[in-house]
């Protein structure tokens, strides 16, 4: 099962194939796929580090993020928002939950001090 934490389910929709590393564009890549082949499968929301994190330059040994306070403002900005627990879901209705309910301001609240709002067009590509 995924683990997957809550400010991701944005990331992965406005990825547009850049990351932080050759690695990292690849394990983005292939989550990607794998939540897209099934939407009903099980995933395990955690205020953690998750799949995309394992990766990530910002992951000091598999143990906390270098931005941990950050992603996790992110994260509970997030669960506020769409009301989202950590826990078991199917993709989907995590899906659901979030672009059934979101615009501009709330995007803005939860990515605008993220580093990539600023280089990626995060905005109108969460809100396609």
């Amino acid at each position: 099962m995924l683990k997957i934490r809550p400010h991701h389910f944005l990331c992965i929709k406005a990825f547009i194939g850049r990351g932080y590393s050759k690695d990292f564009t690849e394990n983005m890549i292939n989550t990607i796929n794998i939540l897209k082949e099934n939407k009903n499968q099980k995933i395990e929301v955690v205020v953690d580090l998750d799949k995309l994190c394992s990766k990530c330059l910002n992951n000091i040994k598999n143990k906390i993020c270098n931005t941990n306070e950050s992603v996790i403002q992110m994260d509970k900005k997030v669960m506020d928002y769409f009301n989202i627990k950590t826990g078991i879901y199917e993709y989907e209705e995590i899906i659901n939950l979030i672009y059934n309910n979101i615009n501009e301001d709330i995007i803005k609240d939860i990515c605008g001090n993220c580093s990539w709002y600023k280089v990626t067009n995060c905005k109108d590509l969460i809100l396609l």
